[in-house]
Parts: C-alpha cells; structure tokens; sequence
C-alpha cells in the first residue's frame, strides 16, 4: 500500500481551542443579584401603592379606612425604596444587615398601610408572603421564622388598630391568625427549598470544578500526543485540532473550514467511512517533513452523521519502532545462524585435514562425518528460507482426513516406519483454511518430533481431528516424556532444541506459520507425553 500525497497551503483550518468550562457565580453573587431584583420588586409595588391614591376615593383599592395615614405610609415606603436600591448596588453594608433592614422596612410599611385599609381583609398581607418567601431564598440560618414572627405580629397589630377604631369586629382577630399561620408556613416551605436549593448548588459547583480540572486534563493530555486529533461536526466541518495535527498540517489560524474543501482526500475518505465504518485507508504523507499518518475516523455517537474524530495515527514512528525490533531480530537470527554453522564447519574442516594427512585411513567414516555436518547445514539453511516463505502463501480449504491420511503415507514411507506406530483418529468432514505447503511442513515437524521421542511401540504417536461449533484442531500426541517443566518457557525459541541433531528451529517455524494462515500453536501438559494442538476458527458454518 502506497502511501497518498497530499498537497496543501500554509494556513490551516482552525485555531485548536483550550477549552473554558464557565465556572458558576458564588452564593454571594448570586444573592446579590436577587436583592437587586427584589429592590426593583420593592420600587415598582411602592409607586403601585403610592398612585392607586390619585385615583377617586370610590375607586381607590387601599386607604378607605385612614387615607391620610396610608398615603404617608406608601409616599415614605417609595422613599425609602430608592436609597435601598443604592445600597444594594454598592454592597454596602454587609448583605445580611440589609436583608434584615429591607424586611423590617417591608413589614412595617405594609402594616401601616394594612391597618390604614381596613386589616386582613385589605389583601395586603398577601404581599408580606412574597416578602417572607424572597427572604428565604437569600438568608441563611432561621432568620426567615424571626420574620415570619415579626410579620404576624404586625398583621395583628394593625387588626387590633382597625377594630379599636370600630371599623373591624373582634371575630376578625382569627383572620388575623390565619394569616400568620400561612406567614409561618411559607416562610418554612421556603426555607426548606432554599436549603435543598443552595447544596444542589454547592455541589453543581464542585462538580463543575471537578470538571472543569477534567477537562484541562485531558486537553493536556491530547495535545501531548504523538498522533494528530481533529473534531469534526456533522457538516464535517473542523472545529478543533490538537497541537500535533496543527504543527502537522501547517499554522493554526481561525476560522471553520471544511474538511472536504480543505483536505479532498480526507473528505472523500469521510464519506466513504460514513457509508461503510469498516473501511480501511491508505497511508497519508503530510507535513514539510512527508511524515507518513494512518487516518481513522471514530463516531461522537451511535449516529456517524452527528459528527466524528479523525485520528491521524504516527506511522513514521511506528515505522521506525517496527524497524528496530526488525534489526534486532534480526542480528539475533544471524548471530545464531552463524553459532549453529560454526560447529558443523569445524567438523567439516577437522574432518578434512585428516583426510589430507592419512588419506586411506579411515575415508569412509571421515567422509559420513564431512556428509553429515553439510546435511545439517543444509537443513538449516531450509528452516531459514521457510520463515522467509512466511508471508508468501495460498490459502485455500483443506479437507482435514483425506490430507492426513496423504501425508501420514508419505511420512512413513519417507521415515521407513511400520504402519501402525502413527495412528489417525477424528472426523472425516473437517475443513481448514490453510496454505497446503504450510500445513504439510508444521505437521512434518510437529510428527518428527513425536516419532524421535516416543516409545515407537503401536500407536505411540497419534494425530486426532477435533470440531465444536467454533474452533476445529490438529492433535499430534507422543507416549514420550514430554516437555519438562524448565524447557516450556523456551520451547517456541528460535535455536532452542535439547537434541544434539535438532537446529532448534522447528517448532518456532512451525508456530509462525500457523499464524501467518490465522491458526494457533500450543503445547498442552498431558501426563502421557507430549501434546500439540493446531486450532483455527471455523469458517465453514457447520457445527
């Protein structure tokens, strides 16, 4: 897959944003905002109160009773109203001095004009309740039932004033009761809500805060990262880009701009994500430098049309970490390649000198040796060029029984063995998915390996053919020893062997290969031998 090209100007898309969480206003500012919103309360119900005595006295709502008294009453309560606005725009004096003040000025002016109105059946008590209510909302602790206390009592004050003056029966005395009963009862309401209110509020503001520390975190977090991050809406428009996709794609400036009309590579791209979210890109190079990037689209939501993630994976370094693990593999593989030619070598050469000293003595079994030590280096250099054929293969379905029973012929007759010392058991309609070659060599080496250790007795070495509904396996067991326990962390090593003959490659080639085809190689402890299995999920859709 070769990697795309991309061409582009210097200015980029958008600015990458810090993101800012709005951190709530305090308690106090909040009650200041309310006192000021009551103050204006206060002011318009005054005039209100004040005006309704220019009216004609037979449509006058308040002041029947004693006219002169109530229009003091309200002319002194608009007053008063204006230098309490003033000191609560200046937040001075202190904010529960002047709860208790405004209070005390509310009910005391509403008493006053209650009584020069006739008491509790003027209606003016009702205004003292949203006095008491706002109150509540402001004031911390209990004060608010001090001034419920403070409101029936003039409530019944200016009763008694009303009946005194003939104008009120003594019955009306319980009306006046009432009224305090519901003074009390809605100052508790809301005190209550007020409280419930203010911790909800106390702990919306530590949970802002807590997010607010998140989301700094995390914005350090992203922007610390090696892969490029771009956001985009459901327009696929850009609306934020980290610091590396920036230093990436060019200068952060501001601005939304479309990835489509930005980037028409990636645009395309995202279209073709949103119509199929399997899809698989090629490698982009970007930048000054051509680093190369993986693009990967990820969903906000379950919906891809809301809007997504782009990441732009850092190949050039996965590249370059891939490489170092490759380079040292590979010094790895040669110095052990050359440790393993080096002794046959010198028993070629040793073997070769003495040929040359005493030519007639000796010849045939210094000629075994010299044929036997290229045998090995000969072997080998085979198990070397199949790791090699690692990545070249043809898988294709492979009809388990009839193959084994193909190569169990063939290996016997290769390894001169009597026919019943390799048994076959299993299934007869199993399948795998496999290069053929590759099958063939995992098997010669897996049953090479049973037959040198087993107890060449009849069926000694058995291979079995296991399916269930997901997995179908190769066994190859032995009667042998096993592995002991020391070896099994080293068995799949490359050059690790504990035969003298062995080149220690087998069974490591031999599990490369069967992950190279999509399989799995395991050693299982078995109390009577050696046990490999070869598993593979099925693909064949029977169970």
């Amino acid at each position: 897959m070769h990697p795309t090209s991309l061409v582009m100007d210097d200015s980029l898309f958008v600015e990458t944003e810090t993101v800012v969480t709005p951190v709530p206003p305090t308690p106090s500012e909040r009650n200041w905002k309310t006192l000021q919103y009551w103050n204006l309360y206060r002011f318009i119900v005054a005039m209100g109160l004040l005006l309704s005595n220019l009216l004609e006295a037979r449509w006058r709502p308040f002041g029947h009773i004693h006219p002169d008294g109530f229009l003091l009453a309200s002319a002194m309560y608009t007053s008063l109203s204006i230098p309490i606005m003033m000191m609560a725009n200046r937040h001075s004096p202190r904010f529960e001095m002047q709860v208790t003040l405004q209070v005390l000025v509310d009910i005391l002016a509403l008493g006053w004009m209650m009584a020069a109105s006739g008491g509790v059946r003027s209606g003016l008590g009702l205004l003292m309740i949203v006095v008491l209510a706002i109150s509540a909302l402001v004031t911390p602790g209990r004060m608010v039932m001090f001034y419920a206390a403070l409101a029936t009592t003039t409530t019944l004050v200016a009763q008694v004033f009303s009946i005194l003056r003939g104008q009120e029966d003594v019955p009306g005395i319980s009306q006046a009761g009432l009224m305090g009963l519901a003074f009390f009862v809605t100052a508790l309401v809301a005190y209550v809500l007020a409280e419930r209110s203010r911790k909800s509020e106390t702990l919306a503001a530590r949970s802002a805060s807590d997010l607010y520390s998140l989301a700094q975190i995390n914005q350090l977090v992203i922007d610390d990262m090696q892969d490029g991050i771009i956001v985009l809406d459901g327009e696929g428009r850009i609306r934020q880009a980290n610091r590396q996709a920036c230093r990436v794609l060019g200068n952060c400036q501001g601005g939304e701009q479309n990835l489509a009309h930005r980037l028409p590579v990636l645009g395309e791209y995202l279209q073709q994500w949103r119509q199929n979210p399997l899809a698989g890109f090629p490698v982009l190079s970007l930048g000054d430098r051509g680093e190369q990037f993986q693009p990967v689209f990820i969903a906000v939501s379950n919906k891809r049309v809301m809007g997504a993630v782009l990441l732009l994976k850092d190949m050039s370094r996965v590249y370059a970490a891939a490489q170092q693990i490759k380079l040292a593999a590979l010094g790895r593989l040669t110095a052990n390649i050359a440790h393993e030619i080096r002794n046959p070598l010198a028993a070629i050469s040793h073997a070769t000198e003495l040929l040359r000293e005493a030519p007639d003595m000796g010849r045939d079994r210094l000629l075994q040796i010299v044929l036997q030590n290229i045998a090995r280096i000969n072997h080998l250099i085979q198990d070397v060029m199949a790791l090699n054929r690692r990545d070249r293969m043809q898988r294709e379905r492979i009809l388990l029984y009839p193959f084994l029973i193909e190569f169990l012929e063939d290996f016997r007759a290769t390894q001169e063995l009597p026919t019943d010392e390799i048994l076959l058991e299993g299934a007869a309609e199993v399948s795998m998915v496999f290069d053929r070659e590759h099958l063939r060599q995992v098997l010669t080496n897996l049953t090479l390996n049973a037959v040198r250790y087993g107890r060449h007795l009849p069926a000694s070495v058995r291979v079995r053919i296991e399916a269930n509904e997901r997995t179908v396996a190769i066994h190859v067991l032995d009667d042998g020893k096993g592995i002991s326990a020391e070896d099994l962390p080293r068995l799949f090593e490359p050059f690790f062997t504990t035969d003298a003959a062995g080149t220690g490659l087998g069974l490591y080639i031999s599990r490369e290969l069967c992950e190279a085809n999509g399989a799995s190689l395991v050693y299982l402890p078995d109390k009577h031998g050696a046990h490999f299995r070869i598993s593979q999920e099925r693909s064949d859709g029977k169970a």
